[in-house]
């Protein structure tokens, strides 16, 4: 019993040496995170290198930004070097915005930090597409305050399907939050404002944002109304993205946190390169029935 014992201590005492041996709980070992995609027919911008932070300390998004790095974009035999601007936060882009990204191309992400390092990501752009069903460009909201139904009263909208998509994303922003009335006519001095919903969460972080993301696996979906945000001027935009960047997205938007292992990032680096498809229609929300 007594040698038991004393084994035991022992073994409580290797335990305790080895383990004051770690690394304290402050010191943090920060990773490069990329998140860059690109848009078929839109310039070539966003290009984001970033170094993660420590839980411990208080989040300053514009020290996290990598402005002195190399940063290339090859594609067809061709090689574009981009820029940052300084003090940016919008990242890395190709002054030329002429030069556009092209649908069913390979694009490789190459950035050379200044330590050495390697960063690399692939992605394969999605096809072009169309509006089957585009939405008004005026919506009145509710119809009929009095029998109004957020079930049938919807804005049914419909899109050419692309090869290979698995999931669509569809994206609703409103355009301007503050102003209504300069959009209208003759023009008024209205501020906009909030669609009323008596069980909104006003602490998350996605009641503060001007967008808001849904999912679909199929070319046809209504938008309730309950998807809208404010009033005023709103964008609709239909994505068809890679599979890069639809693992990102739905990280991002669904589980609002980041699994390295969903990333398509090779080398010193963690994070996204991915690429999407995409239309978009404008439209005009009013408060008021017709």
């Amino acid at each position: 019993m007594k040698k038991k014992i004393n084994i035991l201590s022992l073994s409580l005492i290797t335990i305790i040496l080895f383990g004051c041996q770690d690394l304290p709980p402050s010191v943090y070992e920060p990773k490069v995170y990329v998140e860059s995609y690109l848009i078929v027919d839109h310039p070539i911008e966003h290009i984001r290198i970033m170094t993660t932070q420590s839980l411990t300390d208080s989040f300053n998004l514009e020290k996290s930004f990598i402005r002195d790095a190399d940063v290339f974009i090859h594609y067809n035999k061709r090689t574009l070097k981009l820029v940052c601007d300084a003090n940016s936060i919008d990242g890395y882009y190709y002054p030329d915005t002429t030069i556009k990204v092209l649908p069913k191309t390979e694009y490789e992400l190459e950035i050379r930090l200044k330590n050495g390092s390697k960063i690399t990501g692939k992605t394969f752009t999605p096809d072009r597409f169309n509006w089957i069903n585009i939405p008004s460009t005026t919506i009145h909201y509710p119809k009929d305050t009095i029998n109004f139904s957020d079930a049938t009263d919807t804005m049914k909208v419909s899109w050419e399907r692309v090869q290979n998509a698995i999931y669509y994303l569809i994206r609703i922003t409103c355009l301007d939050t503050a102003l209504y009335g300069k959009y209208l006519t003759p023009p008024t001095a209205d501020s906009n404002r909030r669609v009323y919903k008596p069980f909104a969460n006003t602490q998350s972080p996605s009641y503060r944002s001007n967008q808001i993301w849904g999912f679909v696996p199929i070319n046809e979906v209504p938008i309730v109304w309950r998807f809208f945000k404010w009033y005023g001027k709103h964008r609709i935009s239909i994505l068809v993205p890679d599979y890069n960047f639809l693992k990102w997205s739905l990280q991002y938007f669904q589980a609002e946190q980041y699994d390295p292992l969903l990333g398509n990032i090779k080398g010193d680096g963690i994070g996204v390169f991915g690429s999407a498809s995409e239309v978009d229609a404008d439209f005009f929300l009013f408060w008021s029935e017709p």
